[in-house]
């Protein structure tokens, strides 16, 4: 059995993504920064040999424009529920009955997570049944299961979960004890969804640079080389 990547991804209409950038970004600017995120971090996914790469895109009208945004040889599947949870459930299930031997889900908010961290997820779920990168905002960026660790977690783990607030790590580390599931935890890593974590991501870069690091978001550079705040760090490739 294959194993198996579902990036959450939304259509980059402005007013539509990236809202908590609004007024600090005009609604077309921040749409464009999302487009960029979106592009790199598939791209750089699709290295990841042995891993079916699957889109689950919103709104559910918004396949053939997403299909046209990123390519690639990938499954496009759209998110069904009213809130986050039952997205992740209905996604996570779906991955299942695909008979996928360990899944991950991910999101789309951090553009330079490094790859050798969605590869160790893969191989922490060798050994456990649940993996989860926390991000510093107190949520996370990735959660994977294992096929043991999906029939046991799943739709447990998101369930009643506060979404969107700084305790939604606490609460799954709570929901993943409570089921007995065997946990391992990557190293923390930072979501791009305010001004605060803009000036981070464009910091983080412009000390990429400078140090001669290669940076595996060129289309995420480029578009903040046009940023007038940031012209003066970044440069395009």
């Amino acid at each position: 059995m294959a194993n198996c990547i579902i990036v959450f991804a939304k259509n980059p209409v402005p007013n539509e993504v990236k809202t908590r950038l609004i007024p600090f970004l005009p609604p077309e600017r921040a749409a464009s920064l999302y487009r960029a995120f979106l592009v790199d971090w598939c791209h750089t996914l699709h290295r990841i040999p042995a891993a079916q790469l699957v889109i689950a895109y919103t709104p559910p009208d918004s396949l053939i424009p997403m299909k046209n945004l990123i390519g690639l040889e990938v499954i496009y599947i759209p998110q069904a529920g009213s809130n986050l949870g039952e997205r992740l459930i209905s996604a996570a299930q779906w991955a299942s009955s695909q008979n996928y031997s360990k899944l991950l889900l991910v999101g789309s908010d951090s553009p330079t997570l490094p790859l050798p961290y969605v590869e160790r997820a893969f191989k922490l779920l060798d050994s456990c049944d649940v993996a989860i990168g926390p991000s510093m905002d107190g949520g996370y960026y990735l959660i994977g299961f294992s096929a043991h660790g999906a029939s046991l977690a799943i739709p447990k783990v998101f369930q009643d979960i506060s979404w969107s607030t700084d305790i939604v790590f606490r609460q799954t580390l709570e929901k993943t004890k409570a089921v007995n599931a065997r946990l391992h935890l990557l190293p923390p890593w930072y979501d791009v969804d305010n001004p605060e974590g803009l000036q981070r991501l464009c910091d983080h870069l412009f000390a990429m640079q400078l140090a001669g690091e290669e940076i595996s978001a060129p289309q995420t550079v480029i578009e903040l080389s046009k940023f007038v705040e940031f012209s003066g760090l970044l440069k395009r490739g």
